[in-house]
This record gives structure tokens, C-alpha cells and sequence, in this order.
């Protein structure tokens, strides 16, 4: 099973002065790592080795907390110009200059997270070990008042997920390419370039003598070299239509939705492997979700998302699947070159009679889906699966009658369903506030489809399938998708302008 090195960092007190964007640098946290390892003396071999692996290994996971900006001061500091009063350091006070300083205030409870995938490695354990040791040694993060303590565990990789889900901060996750926010991380060459800036430093001053006169002449010393890597960059999207084999529109019925991207699932995958033999088990896990000990899981943003895209936006749209939206996280290693190559032409069924995929040029049709448009109301447009917790009472349907349930017993399956959808939401990544939830069997649009006709061809069973309407506390872009079915066609949303308290009351089940 994959595993995953923790360094969680905790500042003495609820403030960072660092320069920089929030949360502190990878880089910053290398840096930290040599300097506490520093204090002893020279770096041990064992130790050194340790940290030339953590630079070859990929950038990690960064989790950290809220922030909140504090008072602003202004420092008075010297400005390096000594000379400018001929060396005279009683009056050092003439030369000092302005330093704004506005620190950032959060909890200091809540610890930093920095993650780092293991790969498979015959010294893997014993790096990992010396680096937990060499985070007992961290004394500060960013400024010298930054004063900071850290731990380092290694942790199996559901527990990782386990505990960013229930993190209450923000989450940043690396890219292979892309143009989000951009943090300095560990290199081949970091450690060996701050050996020479502290070498350097330490004879940054040159005394030059001149006769009579003595001067002082000052070195910058280089640079530590650090690379660039980009965080949370968007996800690519492209939009397919489906279209019968002498390209003419073919439509999916709505409760088909999942067996439809299954389908889609199973013709990409196909045609990947035939493609890229080598990369099966890359295809495995981003494409179908399986991980590398053969279950099935994964994070919510380290799948690529297949969603269905139902004919929607008009009183007598049908509610028909005549489009599919291809989602490819910025993390994801296989080229988006060559996922849009799997799925532009993918043919689905025996030689194409169930449909074809083809890229579509205009994509302003997801805007009836909140792609780049937000929103507070949300939709279900196909039911969301939500845990086993949220499961109805099944009724045998011979005796209706016998086995009806009184209103406190619907009352319960109703709330434990909303309880539920606090979790799926969590789960999959949306921590907006949420004001009001309803739930229930019916759909919300009149040409939609109760939630139990979605359980065939899926694993869920139809008491764990249900439709809800969300209200969030402020609006939230879409797509928004979510739910144990989330990767499978379920539990799509769309915004609506019709408030929560205007839905339609759950029948007995």
C-alpha cells in the first residue's frame, strides 16, 4: 500500500511574518529542515543523503490553515549603509530605515501539513526514518520571531486522505503543468546550493586596507536554487458530443447516465492501453480509480471526472445525455494530449451502434451547469448515492400497506440523508458553508427521473440514491458534483433560482 511522509509544523504563536504568500513555501520548509539539522554541527552523512532524496522525490501536498491579515507596524532597521557616516556605528540611527510589517493571524492549534508521496525505494524506510528525526530539530518557519516546532510521521495513504478531508484549512495540491499559484520547492542541487550560501556568508565581508584607509567591502552571497512548481491550477476541460456513426445527434436516457459513463469509461480505457502498455497502472488509477494494491478508491481531485451532461436550461428539455464533459486534474501525469486523443472518436458498444464521441467546439452549454457562472441554489439533476447511513427502509412491495412508515420514521431517513450530504460534500472537496438541504425521492425538474430508476447498472443500492437540493451561505462555481457516485454520473447538480423551501415533499417510501 502507498505511503505518504508527514511533517506537520505548529507555530509557538498564531502569527507568520515571512515574505511571501501564505502558507509557507516547501522550500521554506527544506531550508528549516537544514538549519535545525545545522545546530548540532556539520550534517551528519546519513542525514545529508536523506535530504538529497526529499529534492528527487515530487513536490508535496500543503496544507495550512486560514488567515486573517493583523495590525500593521512599521519597523525601524538599519538599511546597510554604514558607509554613508563613514563606518561611524554611533550613529547607525541616522541610516535606519522603514520596514512595514503586517503579520498574518490564524490558529495556532491548527498545524501546517506538508505531504510526500513515497515511492517505491530499497532505501525509502531509512530516508524517511532520518528525515522524521531531522523534523524534531525545526526551530522557526520564515522569520526569526516565527518560532515553530515540527513532527513527522509516515502514514499510509487513506489515512492521509482521511485527514485532509477533515482538515479545516486550505489544501494545495502540485501540478504537472499548469498556471496556478506558484511555490518554490525542493530541486536536485537545493541542499549542496545552501551549503555554498552558508560557506559564502560567512565571508561576505572583505576588509580592503588602502594606505592609511580601510574599507569594507560586502559579497552577496548566491542564491539558493530552488525550483518553481505550480499549485491548484485548473482543471482542463473539453466537452465531446455524442453523435451515431453517420454523425447524426444520439441521446442517452437521463437514468442511463452512469451505465453511459461507464461505457465512455471502459472505450477511452481501451484505447489508452492499446496505446500505452506501459503506463497501465497509471491508467488504473487516474481513469478507473483502482489503486496500486488492486482496490478500488482514490482522492476526489486525483481522478479524472467523466460527467454526463443532460439536455437541460428550457421547460420542455427533455433531460436526454447528449454530451459528455472530460475533466483532467492539473496533477495528473498521463498528457492531456493523449486523454483527448482516447476520447474524441471513442466508440461505444460493438463498432460504434451505441454512439460516437466528437469534440465539441462550443462549450457555453455548460453554463447551464455553473461552469464559469456561480450560484447559492443548487439541483440534483441525477440523484446523489450518499453512505450507507442515509440507506432507506425497503418496503416490500407486496405489502405497501403493513410496512408503511409514519411520518417519525421519514423524518429520520431524512435527516440521516441530510447528515450524509455533509459528508459527501466534504469528500469531495466543497467546504462552502451550506444554509439549507432537502432531500428527497422526487426529482426537482419536471421532465427528470425518481432516484431509484438510477440504481441499475450502478453498485448502489436505490435506498442509498437520493435527489437533494443545496442552498450554500455564499455562491460557489460549478460543475458540482458529489456523492459515492460522483466518478460514476451521479449526483450532479445544477444551479437553480428556485429557493430550497419550494421543493416537493419526500412520498413514502
Amino acid at each position: 500500500m502507498s505511503t505518504v511522509l508527514l511533517i506537520s509544523v505548529r507555530f509557538h504563536d498564531g502569527r507568520y511574518h515571512g515574505t511571501g504568500d501564505w502558507p509557507p513555501a516547501p522550500a521554506r520548509l527544506f531550508q528549516a529542515l537544514v538549519a535545525g539539522a545545522g545546530l548540532k554541527g556539520p550534517i551528519q552523512a546519513g542525514d545529508v543523503e536523506a535530504l538529497e532524496w526529499l529534492e528527487r522525490i515530487e513536490p508535496p501536498i500543503v496544507a495550512a490553515p486560514f488567515t486573517r491579515k493583523g495590525q500593521a507596524f512599521d519597523n525601524f532597521v538599519p538599511n546597510n549603509d554604514l558607509d554613508a557616516v563613514g563606518g561611524d556605528t554611533r550613529r547607525i540611527g541616522s541610516v535606519r530605515g522603514k520596514k512595514a510589517v503586517r503579520p498574518l493571524l490564524f490558529d495556532a492549534e491548527q498545524a501546517l501539513l506538508y505531504a510526500w508521496s513515497l515511492r517505491d525505494d530499497p532505501q525509502r524506510d531509512t530516508f524517511a526514518c532520518a528525515l522524521c528525526q531531522l523534523a524534531e530539530d525545526i526551530y522557526q518557519l520564515g522569520r526569526g520571531v516565527d518560532l515553530a516546532w515540527a513532527w513527522a510521521e509516515v502514514i499510509e495513504e487513506a489515512e492521509l486522505d482521511a485527514r485532509l478531508a477533515a482538515y479545516d484549512g486550505s489544501i494545495h495540491r502540485p501540478s504537472i503543468g499548469g498556471d496556478g499559484k506558484v511555490f518554490a520547492c525542493p530541486t536536485r542541487g537545493s541542499f549542496h546550493s545552501l551549503k555554498n550560501r552558508y560557506v559564502a556568508n560567512q565571508r561576505r565581508f572583505e576588509v580592503i586596507a588602502a594606505g592609511r584607509s580601510v574599507s569594507e567591502s560586502f559579497r552577496q552571497p548566491p542564491k539558493p536554487r530552488f525550483q518553481p512548481v505550480a499549485y491548484d491550477s485548473p482543471a482542463v476541460r473539453k466537452l465531446f458530443d455524442v453523435r451515431s456513426i453517420d454523425d447524426q445527434p444520439q441521446a442517452w436516457d437521463l437514468e442511463k447516465a452512469s451505465v453511459f459513463v461507464q461505457t465512455i469509461r471502459d472505450a477511452a480505457n481501451a484505447r489508452l492501453l492499446n496505446a500505452f502498455p506501459s503506463k497501465a497502472a497509471l491508467i488504473d488509477h487516474w481513469l478507473i480509480g483502482r489503486k496500486a494494491d488492486g482496490s478500488n478508491g482514490g482522492k476526489s481531485n486525483e481522478r479524472i471526472r467523466i460527467i454526463p451532461i443532460p439536455s437541460i436550461g428550457h421547460t420542455h428539455a427533455d433531460h436526454a445525455v447528449r454530451r459528455v464533459l472530460l475533466e483532467i486534474p492539473a496533477s495528473c501525469p498521463l498528457r492531456a494530449d493523449d486523454l483527448n486523443w482516447a476520447f474524441n472518436g471513442a466508440e461505444l458498444g460493438q463498432n460504434g451502434e451505441l454512439g460516437r464521441l466528437t469534440l465539441a467546439d462550443d462549450m457555453t452549454f455548460l453554463g447551464h451547469f455553473g461552469v464559469g457562472k456561480e450560484a447559492t441554489i443548487w439541483q440534483t439533476v441525477t440523484p446523489a448515492a450518499l453512505s450507507e447511513s442515509a440507506r432507506r427502509r425497503r418496503i416490500e412491495p407486496s405489502r405497501k400497506l403493513e410496512e408503511a412508515k409514519n411520518a417519525t420514521e421519514r423524518a429520520r431517513e431524512q435527516q440521516q440523508a441530510r447528515t450524509a450530504v455533509h459528508t459527501a460534500l466534504r469528500h469531495a472537496g466543497i467546504k462552502a458553508e451550506v444554509v439549507d438541504i432537502i432531500v428527497q425521492r422526487e426529482p426537482f425538474q419536471s421532465y427528470g427521473e425518481r432516484c431509484e430508476a438510477f440504481a441499475a447498472g450502478t453498485r448502489f443500492a436505490k435506498e442509498r440514491l437520493w435527489h437533494v437540493a443545496l442552498e450554500f451561505a455564499k455562491p460557489i462555481a460549478g460543475p458540482l458534483v458529489f456523492g459515492d457516485g460522483r466518478f460514476l454520473g451521479l449526483g450532479l447538480c445544477h444551479p437553480s433560482e428556485i429557493p430550497t423551501d419550494h421543493g416537493t415533499e419526500p412520498t413514502n417510501d
